[in-house]
């Protein structure tokens, strides 16, 4: 269901779980076999849950019959599966409980896989981030011990939708190109790689989206349309034409937007599935408001909110929604429900921020999902002929030589390279460690910036900056611009502009020059900091990740800042 993204529908991941067949029809039950169920249970879960349901209690039924516990356990599963859909929340986690259970004594790695998988979608779906981490971290360890790289794709890409709502978005399209290239990697007739690929394109899809690229989005989103049915999918297909709904929403065509998420609305609602409705209706709120209709942007804005009320329900674009609607009110008069909407939105921007920042930097402890780069290289190296691996050898020892020599060569031209910069270095932190004005005035932020300060408001700002930079702020990990403004009494767009005119630089280039001074001066003057990991190191100057550390400050240094400490250390050494 499209419920916690604008774009995309987090169940729709257990596609993953089975493969669908171009027919589904409503069967009659009488003599059918386990098996026979089970396969027309497969064929009716995505287009008639409930019937599913009857086909996969009667299975049960008949496991139970003949005391079958790995067709009990199945069963069991598979009613959880369709509990999820439903959605049933509390009866498909009581389901997987039992499920657990006897895939664990019969030490069925498969369907423990599957099972927890689940417990990982549902727990996601339903707000519970920490919880399904854990899960897919146990759903992880049975993926690999099934043999099927296909199954360790799923849990990795469940994973990366996580990082995808709580906004890590760009590290998410890394994560769903390396499992695109993985899966084209893998040579199987398993029909389920087709489902998998459209999946991981509709994310990418999604993904842009969320970083408003909507050319780029447009590119996925086709591929996947070019290998999805309407007739044998239909559910899928209309989550993928509500991404079109948004390409269009974003590309400023609100009457092409509007048309087609009344044709998702439509599906959506003959097949009962109210939560589904979120995120159409959420486009028919914004659309309207961007036509100045108000009136219809707030009935389709309240409809979305009166959904996740009463189906308590998470949406990521819920803090926009309110602030739409505040808007909206605050349009037509109504100033007690735009008071009522502006509160709604604080309260919970000060909690989906600070949940942003705890869900990755838990992704980050725990789940190693970048090495994924090396399960595609090792795979496609396994489909390699034992022959031409061989050349390749050879190749390589006849080159190894020269190689060493030209590296010996070039490393000792590096090791002169980087004494030079380092000296350069040393007179910049001297400059930086000498003491700044406490206060600012006119003429002191004409020293600063060659565009003189005439505006008062943004004189504010730059003594509010000041302010910031004298307490240290930024060294906090959620500091962004938004924390900056509201800090400083201002807006976005204004703080913006009063950086980008009279620090002369953009603000992530002004935050990030802050941190890498600080970080430039206490690491000369603090050995044990030096002792510390770069990624300790890097957490300690607010970055959330070692590589965008230390991107940062090669690009600022021209040097890396294990260099820069390893020249410290011998420079300290030699004292």
């Amino acid at each position: 269901m499209q419920v916690k993204s604008c774009c995309f529908c987090f169940l729709c991941f257990l596609f993953f779980l089975v493969s669908l067949p171009l027919n589904a029809q409503v069967d009659s039950i009488q003599g059918k076999s386990y098996q026979e169920l089970v396969e027309l249970y497969k064929s009716a879960l995505f287009k008639n849950p409930n019937t599913a349901k009857t086909y996969a209690l009667t299975a049960l039924k008949i496991a139970r019959d003949t005391n079958d516990m790995s067709k009990i356990g199945w069963a069991t599963y598979y009613i959880a599966q369709i509990n999820s859909l439903v959605p049933s929340y509390k009866e498909a986690m009581e389901g997987t409980d039992t499920s657990i259970e006897i895939a664990t004594k019969l030490n069925d790695n498969l369907l423990l896989f599957n099972n927890y998988n689940l417990r990982g979608n549902v727990l996601s779906e339903t707000d519970k981030e920490f919880k399904a981490l854990d899960a897919y971290t146990i759903a992880k360890e049975y993926a690999a011990a099934t043999d099927n790289p296909l199954h360790s794709i799923v849990v990795d890409v469940n994973i990366a939708y996580i990082k995808k709502i709580h906004k890590d978005h760009e590290e998410a399209i890394e994560i769903y190109k390396q499992n695109l290239t993985l899966l084209d990697n893998i040579e199987t007739t398993d029909p389920k790689k087709e489902t998998y690929k459209r999946q991981i394109l509709f994310n990418l899809a999604d993904c842009y989206l969320r970083i408003k690229k909507p050319k780029i989005a447009t590119q996925y989103n086709q591929l996947a349309l070019e290998i999805t049915s309407e007739t044998a999918s239909p559910l899928f297909y209309h989550v993928l034409l509500m991404n079109d709904a948004i390409i269009n929403y974003q590309n400023k065509n609100f009457d092409t937007s509007i048309a087609i998420s009344k044709k998702a609305e439509q599906y959506f609602k003959s097949i009962q599935n109210e939560e589904q409705l979120v995120t159409p209706y959420f486009y028919l709120g914004k659309s309207y408001f961007r036509k100045n209709d108000f009136k219809n942007a707030i009935k389709y804005l309240e409809n979305v909110n009166d959904i996740i009320a009463r189906k308590k329900i998470a949406y990521s674009d819920q803090k926009e929604g309110y602030e739409l609607l505040y808007k909206s009110y605050k349009s037509i008069g109504d100033s007690e429900n735009a008071d009522r909407n502006f509160e709604n939105y604080l309260a919970l921007d000060k909690k989906t921020d600070s949940i942003d920042l705890s869900v990755n930097n838990k992704i980050h402890k725990e789940h190693d999902i970048i090495p994924l780069q090396d399960e595609i290289a090792l795979l496609d190296s396994t489909n390699q002929k034992q022959q031409k691996r061989a050349q390749y050898l050879y190749i390589s020892l006849a080159f190894l030589l020269v190689l060493l020599i030209v590296f010996f060569f070039w490393f000792k031209q590096k090791q002169r390279q980087n004494k030079l910069r380092f000296e350069k270095l040393l007179i910049t932190i001297e400059d930086l460690e000498k003491p700044k004005e406490k206060t600012i005035s006119e003429e002191s932020t004409q020293k600063e910036t060659s565009n003189l300060v005439t505006d008062e408001n943004a004189l504010q700002i730059l003594k509010g900056l000041e302010n910031f930079e004298e307490k240290e702020w930024y060294l906090r990990q959620d500091c962004t611009l938004g924390f900056v403004a509201k800090k400083l009494k201002t807006n976005t767009s204004y703080l913006s502009n009063v950086v980008n005119t009279y620090k002369e630089k953009s603000f992530k280039s002004y935050l990030s020059e802050l941190r890498i001074n600080a970080a430039l001066i206490k690491l000369k003057n603090d050995d044990k900091l030096r002792s510390y990991t770069i990624k300790a190191i890097a957490e300690e100057f607010g970055f959330k990740r070692s590589e965008t550390f230390s991107r940062a400050f090669k690009a600022q240094t021209d040097m890396y800042p294990s260099v820069y400490i390893k020249n410290l250390e011998n420079q300290k050494n030699k004292q």
